[in-house]
């Protein structure tokens, strides 16, 4: 029997990565596969309708308001949200629906890791994802891929802005007092690979969390710290004696951009 999930993947011009990720998620077996496309102009839409996903082709809505119109079209018990540039095995969507229904968790994400490439920022990337996405029995910060509970996403009317909308998600999720957790399964995912990319980025991380703060001022200390201290420092020295001897520079990198990212985007709110 089909896993009573709707798997959704928001794309935009994502021709040549959409392919790849759906083959991974019909792998999964699950009883939908939703592409929410935000106007590409490539063959994305083609490509998920000849593989046979439900395509919603709402224009430019956003990521956060994007979701919601699949999510709220979902009939299935679970929702994954899974990026055009992630791999699932066919193991994971089983793995995962275990792990939430035994916890009794609300949402729950999935550990990552990068392919094997030689490329630095893949690899930078790939040891970030092991410091920071490890399985955590609770957390109030859950991104992508992700499994939830249909009605805990149905449940509130909330729309979710477009930057940064998993931490806007997770915020939500915490305040009703819904269990978040971080599962064991593992998906890949292909990551930016050059320094425009990266820093373009980095900066959108800064401006959706200078305007998650601004929707939730208690926790504008935790958001500062985990852009000064948490990935410049702490998920950075680890790596290093895994062998990773250039991850600092690559969590300043992150850092330092992230925080750009934060004050211009105070400059436009002002």
């Amino acid at each position: 029997m089909p896993q009573p999930v709707s798997v959704q993947i928001c794309t935009l011009n994502e021709e040549t990565n959409i392919g790849a990720c759906l083959e991974s998620v019909f792998a999964n077996d699950p009883a939908e596969i939703v592409v929410i496309d935000g106007g590409s102009t490539d063959a994305t839409v083609e490509i998920a309708t000849r593989m046979g996903a439900r395509v919603l082709s709402p224009g430019r809505l956003g990521l956060g308001p994007s979701r919601r119109l699949g999510y709220m079209s979902a009939t299935t018990e679970f929702i994954a949200f899974v990026d055009a540039d992630d791999r699932l095995d066919a193991q994971w969507l089983a793995t995962m629906q275990r792990e939430l229904t035994a916890g009794g968790y609300s949402a729950l994400q999935s550990c990552l890791r990068v392919p094997k490439s030689p490329n630095w920022f893949s690899k930078g990337w790939n040891q970030y994802f092991m410091e920071s996405v490890r399985p955590t029995a609770d957390t109030n910060m859950v991104g992508r891929p992700a499994l939830f509970v249909t009605a805990a996403l149905q449940g509130d009317l909330v729309e979710f802005a477009s930057l940064d909308e998993d931490t806007h998600m997770s915020r939500n999720f915490e305040l009703r007092g819904l269990r978040q957790g971080i599962g064991t399964a593992i998906a890949y995912r292909f990551c930016e690979e050059t320094l425009e990319e990266n820093v373009r980025k980095w900066r959108s991380y800064g401006r959706g969390y200078r305007g998650f703060v601004n929707d939730n001022p208690d926790r504008k200390a935790a958001i500062i710290k985990h852009m000064l201290v948490t990935v410049p420092v702490a998920r950075a020295w680890r790596p290093v004696l895994r062998g990773s001897v250039t991850q600092p520079a690559f969590a300043a990198l992150m850092a330092s951009n992230i925080v750009i990212g934060w004050f211009a985007a105070g400059r436009l709110h002002k």
